[in-house]
């Protein structure tokens, strides 16, 4: 990643290599370390709770190098579709970002009075004064909401969205140059090639066979990622390995 940066000229920023599970994770920042606490350990918790099979073996696939014209796409390794990792992703999805809002919806119809928009006309919740708020998670329910009800919905959004829309892929290089021209195409493609001995690495059968490279588990963070990437803050983290 080093050294595909240098090759850009924008200066790319430096950041951790990684694979985005999901985004829009739902937090109660007044009540921030038992939050992060509670999630970090329910994902450990649901990752060993799958079928023995299914966590192991190398369920991160690295495919072929490819770019998009976004900034956080700009190089990236895409990263093969296994069912272990789809699932995994799919459960972090409904329990974290679906749940959560659903709940956040049931509790701006019941009690109206407590939300609010804020500057970027978001409605938000209000914040408590003198004391930190309970946290509104799928563990605390509102009362007007059935939760055994809406489950199968969730669970379908969240398939959904794992079949659709989750594109897993490890990132190379921030950048907002575009387009990548061929002559540093080329150099990018060297450069791969020659540091992890493949040859071609932007070959299309990789999105199927991969290219060699693959592990299991590992650390799964929850990041804060406002502001520039150099000002991301982790959260928390937990290990994953099975």
């Amino acid at each position: 990643m080093d050294s595909l940066a240098t090759v850009f000229p924008d200066q790319p920023p430096k950041f951790e290599p990684h694979i985005t599970i999901s985004t829009n994770i739902a937090v109660d920042m007044d009540n921030a370390k038992d939050e992060v606490n509670r999630i970090l350990s329910a994902c450990s918790i649901a990752l060993h709770s799958l079928p023995v099979e299914s966590v192991h073996h190398d369920w991160i696939k690295l495919g072929k190098v490819t770019s998009q014209r976004l900034y956080f796409k700009k190089l990236y390794f895409l990263v093969l579709a296994d069912s272990t990792l789809l699932l995994f992703s799919r459960i972090v999805r409904e329990q974290f970002v679906c749940l959560p809002n659903r709940i956040a919806l049931a509790e701006q119809v019941a009690n109206p009075e407590l939300f609010h928009k804020n500057s970027n006309g978001v409605v938000v919740r209000k914040k408590s004064k003198g004391r930190l708020r309970k946290s509104s998670n799928a563990e605390v329910p509102p009362a007007n909401i059935d939760l055994q009800k809406i489950r199968s919905e969730l669970a379908q959004e969240a398939a959904q969205w794992a079949a659709q829309e989750f594109e897993p892929h490890l990132s190379l290089v921030y950048s907002k140059l575009h387009p990548i021209d061929n002559a540093l195409w080329r150099t990018i493609r060297t450069r791969v090639s020659d540091y992890l001995s493949i040859e071609d690495c932007d070959l299309d059968h990789w999105n199927i066979e991969g290219n060699g490279y693959s592990w299991e588990g590992g650390v799964l963070k929850l990041m804060l990622c406002e502001g520039d990437v150099s000002q991301w803050l982790v959260l928390g983290s937990v290990d994953l390995h099975v």
